[in-house]
């Protein structure tokens, strides 16, 4: 298990996060539950973590949260399995991605930093936050 995990998110969204200093859950349309969605993956990968921004004009790869691991993060295809998601669903959510390196959370979870995600010091071979 990393030692760390990633939220990537837009400006606008990254201000909220940090007057609350925490990533809240929030509601998933098609699973009908609220979720933190992480990955292992430091450096933001569009397409492979699912954020496209096809149906928002924001970019949700500006800004990169680091939250520690903790109780209650685990990876998205045991979620997906232990909730029972049907494997159509599934296979549309992860279609064209990377889901081996997805983790949820149904819980609030503290943020460690918050960072430009594209800064040339952050980038793969650089330092991580």
């Amino acid at each position: 298990m990393p030692t760390a995990l990633y939220h990537f998110t837009c400006r606008h969204g990254a201000r909220a996060i940090q007057r609350s200093k925490q990533l809240r859950p929030n509601h998933h349309p098609l699973l009908g539950t609220a979720l933190v969605w992480l990955t292992d993956l430091p450096d933001p990968d569009r397409w492979g973590l699912g954020l496209t921004s096809n149906w928002i004009t924001c970019d949700r790869t500006a800004m990169r949260v680091c939250v520690p691991v903790t109780a209650g993060i685990v990876r998205w295809r045991a979620w997906a399995l232990w909730h029972q998601v049907p494997r159509v669903l599934a296979e549309a959510l992860e279609d064209d991605g990377r889901p081996d390196h997805w983790w949820v959370a149904e819980v609030p979870l503290s943020v460690s930093t918050i960072t430009d995600a594209n800064a040339p010091a952050l980038r793969t071979g650089g330092a991580r936050g």
